[in-house]
């Protein structure tokens, strides 16, 4: 669904304030991310001086997953930052969390890999559907399995057994036997990509015919009460964005190992490399054709469609209401520029 670009009194006096010049307040905006390399863009807009730049002082905050960041975000515990599509789905839902466009488009980065001596003599269905299965719930991991178990032919997706676990446990139950299969991203399954005699990736996104997106979020009350900080964040955010697709992949990798020293995540270059490559970093531009053809809501509602069809949700939400708000956003954010 295409719709008309529109800009409301606020997005205006955004766009007025860029363009005469006028220097914003400084304003101070806690964020939500997660110390994996998805959460990379925005440390790295914080590290460059791009939401300084911007009038903004921040503070990230790293939450274990995206459900466990939702709730404190309709409390103003945070006012920006991101999630994976699923959550996102939820956050609307629940809290008017405006998922503002994709940050990264990562069809490719989640996977679902199984172990060998579970595949053997097996089709990936059959094996899938007699093995205990490793997934985050209400995230991405969980997207790219129901997509996955309907690509692959499961006929009873919901009578899985899926273990409710966290990519690092899923990743360390895989290799202990614990699990026969789990979802995985880049770049801890590195290891499982470099061992094929023992592990196998029998599907991904990509694979699946999925669109898998995490988008940036402005939570309602912040875009309501603060649009110019709003659309400084989200102008920062995509900057970053299009640094890293301008950027020496090389220059980029060294980025990245000061993230991981920063974040605690156990990293090295080739692991940096191969994390960047598994992602499409969306420009700002792409990203307000996304919303204004209305693809960026198609993912969401997609994602949400695969989730009910493996049972992991009762319902689909409406996000036509949300779509004229992320394009107001998107469009203060350009006017800065």
């Amino acid at each position: 669904m295409k719709i008309k670009t529109l800009m409301t009194t606020a997005a205006a006096g955004v766009a007025i304030m860029a363009a005469a010049g006028i220097a914003m307040a400084q304003s101070m905006v806690n964020l939500n991310s997660q110390p994996n390399e998805a959460g990379f863009p925005m440390w790295l807009a914080n590290d460059l001086g791009y939401f300084a730049e911007n009038g903004l002082e921040v503070d990230i905050e790293y939450f274990p997953n995206g459900g466990a960041a939702l709730a404190t975000g309709a409390t103003d515990q945070w006012q920006a930052g991101w999630t994976g599509g699923p959550p996102a789905v939820s956050g609307w839902e629940k809290f008017q969390l405006i998922s503002v466009a994709a940050m990264q488009k990562e069809s490719q980065n989640l996977k679902l890999f199984m172990r060998n001596d579970v595949l053997e003599g097996k089709t990936p269905a059959e094996a899938l559907a007699g093995t205990k299965i490793g997934t985050v719930p209400n995230s991405t991991w969980s997207q790219v399995l129901y997509a996955c178990a309907e690509h692959l032919g499961v006929e009873d997706p919901e009578a899985l057994e899926v273990v409710p676990l966290s990519p690092a446990v899923t990743l360390q139950s895989l290799q202990s036997g614990d699990l026969g299969a789990g979802t995985t991203a880049a770049s801890s399954d590195i290891v499982l990509a470099q061992d094929p005699d023992n592990y196998t990736m029998v599907c991904d996104g990509k694979i699946a015919g999925a669109n898998i997106i995490a988008p940036w979020i402005v939570t309602k009350t912040f875009w309501d009460e603060d649009p110019e900080a709003a659309a400084a964040f989200v102008e920062a955010a995509f900057r970053a964005n299009e640094y890293i697709n301008s950027t020496d992949p090389d220059k980029v990798v060294e980025h990245v190992l000061e993230y991981y020293s920063d974040t605690g995540i156990e990293g090295n270059a080739e692991k940096a490399a191969y994390a960047m490559q598994m992602r499409d970093w969306v420009s700002l531009e792409e990203a307000i054709e996304d919303v204004k053809s209305g693809l960026t809501n198609d993912t969401l509602t997609g994602a949400a469609e695969i989730l009910v069809q493996g049972g992991a949700r009762d319902s689909v939400p409406d996000f036509g209401p949300m779509q004229p708000l992320a394009l107001e956003i998107l469009m203060a954010a350009q006017a800065m520029r």
